[in-house]
């Protein structure tokens, strides 16, 4: 038996040790790989994003309802207003700390949808035009004269392309309606595809945390219990630490193999 054992301890040592290199070794490094080329594209969007927000904050000052314009008779035009209310609202932290938002600010949802209602103010004006030009306005004039620091926004978002451009809500629709097609939709799917390789990577941690308290399990049991426990015993537990490592290796190939499709 004493043979076994000394055989066994060698066999659960170099599984411990297997175990601990995948975790913090092989999968930080593709793990820090996968985050680096997230934050290459999605900085560069957060950026445009929260300038938009901003844009949009300082050039709806000057968008107005006509007195006496009842909800009733234009909920549209309530609506369209509401909506841009909302989109500035979230400039509000930008403007304040004088920074964009963090990558990790919205999850992947939340983004579709504040994309969404981006396009929703194109959607509104370009649809219904003709019909809220009855019950709203747009002081152009007022807008170039004290827009200086929305001009500023806009070229962080659009360089240069808007410079001659006056002030008016056709603007403001235009602009939403490019962020969305131009900006948004050639990176709408990667938010969702970063947050599915976290969820895979959390997976593939816990099951290896398991492997390895398994293995340190199986190691106290034959140290402290050899004289007690049965021979086959140690060998069902040695044989189950096996093939716990033999799904960790594989289960980090798949993760590997996911990391190196993401974001083509």
């Amino acid at each position: 038996m004493e043979e076994q054992v000394s055989i066994i301890i060698p066999i659960i040592v170099a599984l411990l040790t297997g175990g601990f290199i995948i975790l913090f070794l092989e999968n930080q490094h593709v793990g820090a790989s996968v985050i680096e080329r997230y934050h290459f594209i999605m900085q560069p969007f957060m950026h445009r994003l929260s300038n938009y927000f901003k844009f949009l904050s300082s050039a709806k000052v000057y968008f107005s309802i006509k007195k006496g314009t009842k909800k009733d008779e234009a909920e549209y035009v309530f609506s369209f207003k509401d909506l841009m209310d909302k989109l500035s609202h979230l400039a509000h932290p930008c403007i304040m700390s004088g920074q964009d938002y963090p990558v990790s600010k919205f999850s992947a949802i939340q983004l579709a949808g504040i994309c969404d209602d981006i396009n929703n103010v194109w959607y509104y004006w370009d649809d219904k035009r003709n019909y809220m030009q009855d019950y709203c306005t747009y002081n152009t004039g007022k807008a170039d004269l004290h827009g200086k620091i929305a001009r500023e926004y806009l070229s962080e978002v659009f360089p240069h392309k808007y410079d001659n451009m006056d002030f008016s809500i056709s603007l403001l629709s235009d602009v939403s309606g490019e962020f969305y097609a131009k900006v948004y939709e050639p990176i709408q799917n990667i938010p969702f595809e970063y947050e599915k390789w976290n969820k895979e990577e959390l997976n593939f941690k816990r099951w290896t945390i398991f492997t390895i308290s398994f293995c340190l399990f199986t190691l106290v049991i034959i140290l402290l219990l050899r004289y007690f426990t049965p021979l086959c015993i140690m060998n069902i537990l040695t044989l189950l630490n096996i093939a716990l490592l033999a799904s960790c290796l594989y289960k980090f190939s798949k993760l590997e193999s996911l990391s190196r499709k993401l974001f083509r």
